[in-house]
């Protein structure tokens, strides 16, 4: 008995269940749509989970039980296996985040039926969910899907994209009760809380803002509460002001190694095969234009301080040998 399965074929079928996910969502006129895609979805993670233990030869199967069959793991308890081989750009948390709440969906869909206003927060969950699950096949095997499945594919349709804040508004004056108001509110708390324990929260749910631009929720100055407050039914919107010394911790000398102080390391962030130090650190901040970047970077306002965030941090780290020596090259030009 093979206990760790066949990584390629579990691989493969990952990606298949994808690619169907895919392009039933984004068929112009199908019945069931959402739930044949979440289904689809959870099913493809489930499989890049086992396959990714299959390749680190960690047992797939539970023991076995006299008079029953093999049984494989859950999706949980492969999701909880995997764990420790999560790549370090992927925030953990928020992508289990993410597809915890896909899964809930899952469960309503196969067991019982879903709202349909369910809609527009499965379309901003699942698109996350794709972007995720493509990174996560990169980082562990090595295998782009850009060439393989149209991953910037959007449905074209006479809606105009939705304005998240209206959504939300919309969800908590006309559903203060029902089951479409309790997930967005559970989204809402755990956005924040994810945010407050500085994991990346857009591994957890983007809206598209613009037909060429996607923003993630933890990321803007308001957060939106789906709560109604007592007595008028209206929705509440609560404008929360970030404090840098906790959304961006880090400065430029806690981060790069130091030359001149060999004890001094920073975080000793091995970028590119090679340790992080102050030149090829500042050559990365100007080819990546990241002090413009307010996920990345924030300045006081005269322009003294300047402070890096921990997404910045995971960015640094999925930067290879090429790009640290394209930044690079590109100071040097821009020096001259």
């Amino acid at each position: 008995m093979n206990y760790f399965g066949s990584y390629r074929a579990l691989l493969g079928n990952a990606i298949a269940a994808l690619a169907a996910a895919i392009e039933i969502y984004n068929k112009p006129n199908i019945a069931y749509r959402d739930e044949c895609s979440v289904i689809l979805l959870v099913n493809a993670w489930e499989l890049a989970l086992k396959a990714t233990l299959s390749k680190k030869r960690v047992r797939i199967y539970y023991p076995k039980r006299r008079g029953q069959p093999y049984r494989t793991l859950s999706l949980t308890d492969a999701l909880n296996k995997a764990r420790e081989h999560f790549p370090t750009g992927i925030d953990y948390e928020s992508t289990a985040a993410n597809l915890s709440f896909l899964v809930d969906y899952r469960d309503r869909c196969i067991h019982f039926y879903n709202k349909r206003g369910f809609g527009v927060l499965v379309y901003s969950l699942a698109q996350t969910c794709i972007v995720n699950l493509s990174d996560f096949i990169r980082e562990v095997f090595g295998r782009g899907l850009e060439d393989e499945i149209a991953l910037s594919l959007r449905p074209l349709g006479l809606a105009r994209p939705v304005d998240p804040v209206q959504f939300l508004r919309t969800t908590a004056e006309h559903d203060t009760a029902g089951p479409v108001h309790d997930f967005s509110r559970r989204l809402r708390d755990l956005v924040v809380d994810l945010e407050d324990q500085g994991h990346d929260t857009g591994r957890l749910l983007t809206f598209d803002v613009k037909f060429e631009s996607t923003k993630k929720v933890a990321t803007a100055d308001l957060v939106v509460g789906v709560q109604a407050t007592a007595g008028d039914g209206q929705a509440l919107l609560v404008h929360r002001r970030l404090d840098p010394n906790r959304s961006h911790p880090y400065r430029e000398t806690d981060i790069i190694a130091s030359r001149s102080d060999p004890g001094k390391q920073g975080l000793s962030l091995s970028v590119g095969g090679r340790l992080l130090t102050q030149y090829p650190f500042r050559a990365i901040g100007y080819h990546h234009q990241v002090k413009s970047k307010p996920k990345w970077c924030w300045r006081d306002q005269s322009g003294v301080v300047t402070k890096y965030s921990p997404e910045y941090i995971q960015f640094l780290k999925r930067l290879s040998e090429a790009d640290v020596d394209a930044a690079i090259k590109a100071y040097r030009t821009r020096s001259r």
